[in-house]
């Protein structure tokens, strides 16, 4: 008898040793499924900053070349938005993001300068007869205005997309070369610093946060748009700004905000850039 009650009490400590090891691992479980929850509500949208669009979005406002377009106009003090940049700075990027494939290059002959009706374009050098111009549907750079800034173009025109080239708008062509009056202005070489921070999509809607700051001769600015100082970080700027990384402009740079709306063909259009925080200083609500 003794046995056999010996034989169930080991049987009930092992049936509660079972109940307790399963009630751990229920816990275990719950707590495991809330942080998967909580981290996934937290990061809810994310995107990475590798993701296609978001890169095709970044690459709408490019540094390659700072002469054209005005600049990183969208960078500046206030909120910029589409009805604060000048037509010819839309045209230009619409130009320069056109389908490039579907430019055709001709030519013309002249002497210093080519005449084609009222277009007169400048020689490719001093000494040569050929003026090289790309030709352009009006459609082709009307499809990328749209893109770009989700509306069609207001007044289309010719424009200047620098100092030295210009676009002549001609039975429902566009013929872009170089411009018979040219503007060189001679300025302090200007290095831009730019890194995403993080890209996130609510919606129909896609925001862009990053860091930037302007090196010029040895100083940081704020914004591209002006020289207002940014002391902090040309404090602390190194000597070979090529080893300037993304740690540095995340520390003395400015945080812009940069919003995309979905378009009713899914791709996204630019809506507005607008500073957020600035080194040293608590950032604005997001």
């Amino acid at each position: 008898m003794k046995k056999n009650k010996d034989n169930r009490e080991e049987k009930m400590k092992e049936t509660k040793k079972v109940d307790v090891i399963s009630i751990i691992l229920i816990v275990i479980l719950i707590l495991l499924i809330c942080f998967l929850v909580g981290y996934k509500i937290k990061n809810w949208g994310i995107l990475s900053n590798r993701n296609k669009t978001v890169k095709e979005l970044y690459s709408y406002f490019s540094t390659e070349d700072l002469g054209e377009c005005e600049g990183l106009f969208n960078y500046s003090t206030e909120k910029v938005n589409y009805d604060n940049v000048s037509a010819t700075a839309k045209l230009c990027i619409a130009y320069k993001k056109a389908d490039a494939e579907k430019f055709k290059k001709i030519s013309y002959e002249g002497d210093g300068t080519c005449k084609e009706g009222d277009m007169v374009f400048k020689t490719d050098t001093d000494e040569g007869t050929i003026c090289t111009v790309n030709k352009i549907k009006q459609n082709v750079l009307d499809d990328s205005y749209k893109k770009l800034f989700g509306k069609e173009i207001e007044n289309n025109e010719e424009f200047k997309y620098d100092g030295t080239h210009i676009c002549y708008l001609k039975d429902g062509y566009y013929y872009c070369g170089l411009s018979e009056n040219m503007k060189i202005t001679l300025t302090n070489e200007i290095t831009v610093f730019r890194s995403i921070a993080r890209a996130e999509k609510k919606d129909d809607t896609i925001t862009i946060y990053d860091y930037f700051t302007k090196v010029t001769n040895n100083n940081c600015y704020f914004n591209y748009t002006t020289l207002n100082l940014n002391q902090m970080c040309t404090t602390n700027l190194p000597k070979d700004i090529d080893t300037i990384d993304y740690d540095f402009v995340e520390k003395y740079g400015v945080k812009y905000k940069h919003v995309y709306k979905k378009a009713k063909d899914g791709s996204y259009y630019w809506v507005s850039s607008e500073p957020v925080e600035y080194p040293g200083t608590k950032a604005k609500d997001e």
